[in-house]
């Protein structure tokens, strides 16, 4: 680093600086020792020395001198009060840029799911640490409430139906500003859904981001209807399929026994083509849809008084589909198929995923699959095309 116009003590000072405000609780403070040899002419000493006593007299810092013949160095110095050399660098603490950042974003964060307030608060822990989050910053804040503004339509359902550009322009006023958090926000729904590394198109149809929905297969006595008669019947074999349009124009004809939701398209096949009952079985595709997730909350609207059932594979990504089923239906949401006694009999070994653990610590159906997968020494994960199809009514 340049000894030239005090770059290198005010580059000490921030070090020692951003080590405290990373770690706000450590017990013991932040020091460091001056590296001399970067220091190569007396002026550039004297005015290293001189920062640092500055320093210390604004109670910023403690030094501590060397003894005997080098009592005239500084050994180290100690951080005395963090937010206190933040101000002495010209800055605020980043505790108190974070905490104001936070109150402007969650007013726009409340306009939306809870989930997106719980968004902010990592935002802000981040920020207060002197980290960026999701590569954003706390100031300017602008960029940042884009983001949150996204991210509030989004789990409204906005996005539903919807192009990005059309959806960016009814949320933000601006077409592209969806473009610029793209990736950010395909970052924080793809942890949602417990989908890592690059999102794929998944991510997008589960916010209802997609022009043209993937139609919806089941199995069970509904219709689709207009004035000229029946347009879907779902009791056709081997199965029926019904367009996102149709949902509003869809009708339960009869209350089912179950509803049962299937997470992979093999075994979904297979139910509906052995398993003869009167359960309502319809097929998610891994993390449901836009238009899965909209037929889902209206099921579970009409027909309150049935058991709703989910069978997915034991895996993490299987337990996060569940609990997000869960949360859909707001209701009581039964695992067939899907216990430990089977995954230990018909899985394959794994490593633990402490992944899982706000899954293991909530009151989901499946926390106590999901302590297992997460602190067991030995957890299994399933497929559940291992597992014959079974009617809901036979436990196993």
């Amino acid at each position: 680093m340049s000894d030239q116009s005090g770059d290198y003590g005010i580059g000490f000072l921030e070090r020692l600086l951003a080590t405290t405000e990373r770690s706000p609780d450590r017990t013991r403070p932040a020091s460091a020792a001056p590296e001399y040899g970067l220091l190569r002419t007396a002026e550039a000493l004297t005015r290293f020395h001189a920062m640092m006593q500055a320093a210390e007299r604004a109670g910023a810092v403690q030094i501590a001198w060397g003894r005997r013949e080098r009592a005239h160095l500084v050994e180290r110095v100690r951080v005395r009060d963090g937010a206190t050399l933040a101000r002495h660098l010209g800055r605020d603490p980043a505790v108190e840029v974070a905490e104001r950042a936070k109150e402007e974003l969650a007013a726009v964060a409340a306009m939306g799911a809870p989930w997106v307030g719980g968004i902010v608060d990592d935002m802000a822990a981040r920020w207060g640490r002197g980290d960026a989050a999701h590569r954003l910053a706390p100031k300017p804040i602008g960029p940042a409430l884009e983001f949150v503004r996204l991210l509030a339509a989004i789990s409204r359902d906005e996005a539903r139906g919807l192009d990005a550009r059309t959806f960016s322009l009814k949320a933000m006023g601006d077409s592209k500003a969806f473009d610029r958090h793209a990736v950010r926000i395909a970052a924080v729904i793809g942890a949602r859904m417990g989908i890592t590394g690059t999102p794929d198109d998944r991510v997008w149809s589960h916010i209802g981001l997609e022009r043209f929905s993937h139609p919806i297969h089941l199995k069970g006595r509904i219709v689709v209807e207009d004035e000229a008669g029946v347009l879907v019947d779902g009791r056709a074999e081997p199965f029926a399929s019904v367009h996102a349009e149709m949902i509003p124009t869809l009708r339960i004809v009869a209350r089912p026994e179950a509803v049962l939701t299937i997470e992979n398209y093999a075994s979904f096949n297979r139910h509906v083509r052995e398993i003869r009952d009167d359960v309502l079985t319809i097929y998610v595709g891994g993390f449901p849809s836009s238009a899965v997730t909209a037929l889902l909350k209206r099921v579970a609207t009409e027909v309150d008084d049935v058991p709703f059932f989910h069978w997915g594979d034991i895996d993490s990504g299987g337990l996060r589909i569940f609990r997000y089923l869960e949360e859909v239906i707001a209701r009581p949401l039964q695992p067939h198929l899907m216990t430990r006694e089977l995954a230990e009999e018909y899985g394959r070994p794994t490593a633990p995923d402490d992944t899982l653990a706000p899954i293991a610590k909530s009151e989901s159906a499946v926390a106590d699959l999901a302590r297992w997968l997460a602190f067991s020494p030995d957890p299994r994960t399933m497929e559940q095309e291992a597992l014959d199809p079974a009617p809901v009514s036979k436990k196993r």
